[in-house]
């Protein structure tokens, strides 16, 4: 999944139209957040074809979005984060 791709995603799970990308700059310092946190915490780097990367991603940036930080997102999340975790164990052994 491109950048773009992923964007577009994090946008449609916000409810923001594409047309709209005056928070664009937001949602993308997020998406980094969210690539950057799966690699600090599942010691795996963020593999863009993984779909379980790109649904954690998603899922990060809509709960920390800043204008209506949604709790069951980030909840879904962190159970996202096992399984990129539980798929690093896996590669290892």
């Amino acid at each position: 999944m491109t950048h773009e791709e992923l964007r577009k995603l994090c946008k449609q799970s916000l409810r923001l139209t594409d047309d709209n990308t005056a928070l664009d700059y937001q949602i993308d310092a997020l998406i980094a957040a969210g690539k950057d946190d799966i690699t600090r915490s599942c010691d795996v780097v963020f593999d863009e074809d993984n779909t379980d990367d790109c649904i954690a991603v998603v899922l990060y940036v809509k709960g920390m979005y800043p204008v209506e930080p949604d709790a069951a997102s980030w909840s879904l999340y962190k159970e996202r984060l096992a399984v990129i975790g539980t798929r690093k164990i896996g590669e290892v052994g």
